[in-house]
Parts: C-alpha cells; sequence; structure tokens
C-alpha cells in the first residue's frame, strides 16, 4: 500500500504533472486527428479552436527543461489554466450541440440570406460548412466536445491540485 501511496505522491509532483498533462494533451490531439483523418469526421471551426489548447500544453516540458525544475509550480499552474480554457470550449461547444449555447456565426447553420439571391446561392455551393450544432460521434452520450470537456476538466483539477504540492519530499 506504501508504493501505491508513494507513487501518487511522485505524479504529483507538479514536474510530473507538467509532462502528465503534456502527454494528455498529445493524446487527445492523436484522437481527434485520427478520428479526421482515418475515421473521415471533418472537425467543425470549434473542433479546431479545441486542438489549440492541447497544442499550446505540450509545449510546456520543454520549457520546464529550458527554464528549470525551479519553475515547474509555475508552468503546471499555466498547465492546468490552459486546460481549463480548454474545458471551456469544450462546454461551449457541447451546448451549442445541445442547442442551450448560441454557436459562432457561420458554423451552425446561421446562413445570412440578406441581399442579392444569386450571390448567397453561390456562396452555399462553394463553400462546405461544417456544423457545429450537429454531433457527428458520440459514445456513452457524450459527444467529441462532451468528452473533451470533461477528460480537460479533469486534467486541469489533477494539474491544478498538483501545482500546490511540493517538488519532492
Amino acid at each position: 500500500m506504501s508504493d501505491a501511496l508513494a507513487l501518487i505522491n511522485r505524479l504529483c509532483r507538479p514536474s510530473a504533472a507538467v509532462l502528465i498533462t503534456a502527454l494528455l494533451g498529445a493524446m487527445m490531439l492523436i484522437t481527434a486527428y485520427g478520428f479526421q483523418y482515418i475515421g473521415g469526421l471533418m472537425p467543425c471551426r470549434m473542433c479546431y479552436w479545441q486542438r489549440i489548447p492541447h497544442a499550446v500544453v505540450i509545449a510546456l516540458p520543454v520549457l520546464l527543461m529550458l527554464l528549470g525544475w525551479r519553475y515547474a509550480v509555475w508552468l503546471t499552474l499555466i498547465a492546468g489554466l490552459i486546460m481549463l480554457i480548454s474545458a471551456g470550449l469544450g462546454f461551449w461547444h457541447s451546448g451549442v450541440e445541445w442547442g442551450f449555447l448560441p454557436g459562432p456565426t457561420g458554423c451552425s447553420g446561421n446562413i445570412d440570406f440578406s441581399g442579392n439571391v444569386s450571390a448567397v446561392l453561390d456562396g452555399l455551393l462553394k463553400t462546405k460548412t461544417i456544423r457545429c450544432d450537429e454531433v457527428p460521434w458520440s459514445f456513452l452520450g457524450l459527444s467529441m466536445a462532451g468528452w473533451n470537456f470533461f477528460i480537460s476538466a479533469c486534467v486541469a483539477i489533477y494539474a491544478l491540485i498538483s501545482a500546490t504540492r511540493p517538488e519532492a519530499e
């Protein structure tokens, strides 16, 4: 039992949390790209936005190596805040999918029909819009945006708690 607690203590150190958060961010990006390029599920604009925090958090271990271990707490705090942003984007996208939050213009089927009819028709024919308010895939009742919210929130909590822990005991 003490070995398990020792492992948990090591995994909750700020330097470990920076690395684990980056690895989880990389896994989330690999999964998203897998769904896109292997599964054929094209992402909408909000899906692309949700990838940005995961890409940013991947760079934090490199910063940790460049800046030194004394910055581990700060980088862990930054990782937690970045993952909170990711969770917020996932929540917003889920809300758009469920219809209780508004989506960005042009992503939720909000087409401007004012003006010249032929110009509107030409625009519709030229543009393939992936709608943000449609769920192309779900598992256990959660869409990819819902899973992003849940996983990102859990990772953010882990990183923020780890930021309060000592680096070594």
